[in-house]
């Protein structure tokens, strides 16, 4: 199964300022531990204030990316955004994470968990390739909590 990646509109909005890093947010140990299942080294990218690291196991991917904004995010634009660039995705409310947050389901390749904390700092953790929404969904969470903790 491919695994699936969409970077929304969200990451257009960016300063030069500087943010903790995906991979020291949530661990190549935090990912293990959260799916059950064994993943290689977190493999870092850098651009600018948006930070990724990708996780790899077997026929999945676990991506987390952290960025700060430089402005208010306007998240009717970006949930269109998301809307239109995976139509077959389902939108729910994420109310166990302490900061507005929304899992986007998508079918037959798992759920991406993003993440708005206050006006500066956004987080998505995509969980695709491990199994169904209803599967992952706690991992994308639990992985969430700890890149908040952290941040």
């Amino acid at each position: 199964m491919p695994v699936l990646f969409f970077a929304p509109l969200l990451f257009a909005v960016t300063s030069a300022g500087t943010a903790p890093t995906a991979c020291s947010l949530v661990t190549t140990a935090d990912v293990r531990q959260a799916l059950g299942h064994p993943v290689s080294k977190g493999a870092p990218s850098r651009e600018g204030s948006q930070s990724t690291c990708d996780y790899d196991g077997g026929s999945g991917q676990v991506t987390v990316t952290v960025q700060r904004l430089t402005a208010p995010l306007d998240l009717r634009a970006e949930v269109a955004s998301l809307k239109a660039g995976i139509p077959e995705g389902a939108l729910r409310e994420a109310p166990g994470i302490p900061a507005r947050a929304f899992f986007l389901d998508i079918p037959g390749a798992g759920t991406q968990l993003y993440v708005i904390c206050g006006d500066t700092d956004f987080i998505l953790v995509s969980v695709l390739g491990f199994g169904e929404a209803a599967q992952v969904s706690a991992a994308a969470e639990s992985l969430a909590r700890k890149a908040l903790a952290r941040l």
